[in-house]
């Protein structure tokens, strides 16, 4: 059987496209704070009004860079997913959400609480049908009805109560007591971390019975953790060094392979600086595979082989998103990560026909910011002791650069693309 999805559209789903604006929603976000007066202590309360402020600022922010997408096709996609979510599950009473979809590669959402939501653009380029959108969507929407961002704020003033009373009751010089309460801070956080972990799970468990009621073929859920965890992986993927000598060997500029030589500070070699504490007890997040586990020893019977076939609704958005795929690296100014993506997409000789005028466009913005004296502001410093060595090699052949060579490397693949393009109107 062939599955498509049926979109529940009205004119309120249609109306909201052009009623969420910034003003509407920082009034709203203000009102909910002078409304909100549920708190049992004064640390509560402080953090309550830290997280509305945070709130406020990081939506006013987002409007501010230009992060929001704006694109109609993308905003009725999404509008039209919880439109239908919250029409097939009306018994759990889901308000209607003030959500934004960020200019972003990582395929994820996040419920901010409050019935706020960010989609990162990602999502739609990374995953393969409307049903594993809508599935991110209701585990989302689960965190929302089940008040996980409420009950954070409210452990987080818990805990900072915890802390004053511990640290009021030190004595000068009483170092024992000193190291006992440092002991119980870490265990209350080892606590906070065990219980995000919990909500995950919890998460995953009402996001798919929402996502059931939908009639959505529901083995799309479980696709959608495999996709995440293969998202995941993806940074194994390594740069071979040749690549550097097969890219920016130019008839002007030859590649010297010091260039990409990672000096190690030896004095610090072999210490990762996590010797004191359980990596895996301060994840807020279970791993992917723990919860796929769970979903299939929990759900087993829902997840037969079913037929799924991306709507042509779908199939539109992706293509856009794929092609947008270096503008929203460019749109955070995140051009070494592009860089290396590029080279990436090199070495492995992708057929995309934009990576020249791509690589052209992160050398000619370096340049400018190396004549600005805003190097710094674009590329990380070297980190040599880094696990991430093939990165760090990136990163050293960036600083070793002069800003002549980042200019000839600029105006090499400039011209190399303007020759493509004209070849393929010859042609």
């Amino acid at each position: 059987m062939k599955y498509y999805l049926l979109f529940i559209t009205n004119f309120l789903s249609i109306t909201f496209l052009f009623s969420q604006t910034k003003d509407t929603n920082i009034k709203h976000i203000k009102q909910l704070k002078s409304n909100y007066s549920q708190y049992k202590t004064r640390e509560e309360k402080k953090e309550f009004d830290e997280y509305f402020e945070t709130l406020e600022h990081n939506i006013s922010l987002g409007y501010t860079k230009n992060e929001y997408v704006s694109d109609t096709d993308y905003l009725q996609f999404i509008q039209n997913i919880f439109t239908t979510i919250i029409s097939k599950n009306s018994s759990y009473k889901i308000n209607s959400p003030k959500y934004y979809i960020t200019k972003s590669n990582i395929p994820n959402a996040s419920s901010l609480g409050f019935d706020f939501y960010t989609i990162e653009s990602g999502i739609l380029s990374f995953l393969e049908n409307e049903f594993q959108v809508a599935a991110v969507i209701c585990h989302e929407i689960a965190h929302n009805q089940l008040n996980h961002t409420k009950k954070s704020i409210e452990q987080d003033a818990e805990f900072v109560k915890d802390f004053k009373r511990e640290i009021k009751s030190l004595k000068r010089k009483d170092f024992l007591k000193l190291i006992k309460s440092q002991d119980e801070v870490i265990r209350k956080k080892y606590d906070l971390a065990e219980q995000s972990r919990k909500n995950e799970i919890s998460a995953d468990s009402l996001g798919f019975i929402l996502y059931a009621n939908l009639g959505y073929p529901k083995n799309q859920y479980l696709e959608l953790l495999i996709n995440l965890e293969k998202y995941n992986n993806a940074d194994k993927i390594v740069l071979d060094d040749t690549i550097y000598k097969h890219l920016y060997d130019l008839p002007n500029q030859k590649f010297d392979d010091k260039l990409i030589k990672l000096e190690k500070n030896l004095l610090f070699d072999g210490l990762t600086f996590k010797e004191y504490f359980n990596e895996d007890s301060i994840r807020t997040h279970p791993n992917l595979e723990d919860r796929l586990k769970w979903i299939k020893k929990n759900f087993a019977d829902d997840f037969l082989k079913q037929e799924v076939k991306a709507s042509v609704e779908f199939e539109k958005i992706k293509k856009k998103e794929i092609n947008q795929y270096y503008e929203n690296y460019f749109q955070n100014d995140q051009f070494s990560v592009t860089l290396y993506l590029l080279m990436l997409e090199k070495q492995n000789l992708s057929t995309r026909i934009d990576l020249d005028k791509n690589i052209a466009t992160v050398f000619d913005k370096l340049y400018t910011a190396k004549k600005e004296l805003k190097f710094n502001k674009y590329v990380p410093q070297v980190d040599p002791n880094s696990e991430n060595e093939n990165y760090q090699k990136l990163l050293t052949f960036l600083w070793n650069l002069k800003t002549d060579e980042l200019k000839n490397i600029a105006d090499y693949y400039t011209k190399k693309q303007l020759i493509k393009v004209a070849f393929c109107l010859i042609i």
